[in-house]
Formats: C-alpha cells, sequence, structure tokens
C-alpha cells in the first residue's frame, strides 16, 4: 500500500476540495506518528511500521472521519470568509449610507418641494376635471354655472343682458 492509494480513497475528484483537505490532514496525521515515533522509540519507523499506519488509515472509518473532519473545517472556513466579507459590505455600505445623507436636502427645502410637487398635482386633477365636466355639459353653461349666470340660448334673445332668474334688466339707450 502506498500513498496513491490512500489519495484515491480520499479524493473523488481534482474538483473535491473536501477530499483534498483530507488528504492534507492524513499528511498531518502521518507526519504526527513519524515525529511521535521518533521520540518514543528513539529511530525513525521501518517499512513495515510506516505500512501499518498506511493500512490503518486506509480503513473505511478513518477514511470517513477525515473527510468529515476536513467538511467540517471548510464549513468553518467558509463562515469565516463570509462573516468577513459580510462585515466588510456592512461598513461600505454604512460609509454610503452616511456620504448620502450628508448630501440630502435640507428639511424646509424638502417640504417645500413637496408641497409645490402637491399644490401642481392637484391643479392638473382639478383642471382636467373642468376640461371633462365643460365637454359634458358645455363650456358656456359651465362658465355660467360657476359664476352663478344662466345661459340664454342665442336664437332666442339677441340683447346682451344677462339672465340671473330674476326679471331682465330694462336696457339702456342714450
Amino acid at each position: 500500500m502506498g500513498g496513491h492509494l490512500t489519495y484515491a480513497k480520499l479524493v473523488n475528484d481534482e474538483g473535491d476540495m473536501a477530499g483534498h483537505v483530507a488528504y492534507a490532514l492524513y499528511k498531518r496525521d502521518k507526519l504526527k506518528f513519524i515525529d511521535a515515533f521518533r521520540l518514543d522509540k528513539g529511530r525513525c519507523p521501518t517499512e513495515d511500521e510506516l505500512e501499518a499506519f498506511i493500512v490503518t488509515a486506509n480503513l473505511s472509518l478513518r477514511v470517513s472521519a477525515y473527510r468529515s473532519e476536513a467538511e467540517q473545517s471548510l464549513e468553518v472556513f467558509a463562515q469565516e470568509v463570509l462573516g468577513e466579507s459580510t462585515r466588510e459590505i456592512e461598513l461600505r455600505y454604512q460609509g454610503e449610507l452616511c456620504r448620502r445623507l450628508a448630501e440630502r436636502r435640507s428639511l424646509p427645502r424638502a417640504i417645500a418641494e413637496n408641497l409645490v410637487a402637491n399644490l401642481l398635482a392637484a391643479a392638473v386633477v382639478a383642471l382636467l376635471a373642468v376640461i371633462l365636466y365643460g365637454s359634458r355639459i358645455g363650456f358656456a353653461n359651465l362658465i355660467a354655472d360657476v359664476f352663478g349666470y344662466r345661459a340664454v340660448p342665442a336664437s332666442t334673445n339677441l340683447s346682451p343682458t344677462l339672465d340671473r332668474g330674476g326679471p331682465a334688466a330694462p336696457e339702456m339707450i342714450e
């Protein structure tokens, strides 16, 4: 058995990030084993002793443990990167918000602008209502309604007097 078999058991394909991290964890444990063996026995392990470690590391339970530890490490790493990115975005957003608030209009000016805009909108609506009502009843009748007169048909009386609902005013003759 060799490292190639261990690599093949831990890494499924080139894009398997958890597998690559698991293989690095295996290599870490292998180096720890060699260092601990050297400290304990005063010598480096033989090929057979190293092979025993490799066989143990390739057991399915141990391979699963390496992959699980690798996935947890990657998750912690992703959370840290995400947290840093989130903080950076928050700081950038707060800076932009402060800049925009500093550039905003004063309260009296904003009130005046909104008041003018609302008055213009009301005037447009009123003008539209007058036009629609005038087109329905006729503009002469509309003017007579607004000013309190009653319109007299042009064919019945050619005099310049207006009829206010009472007796007709006498014509002035000079």
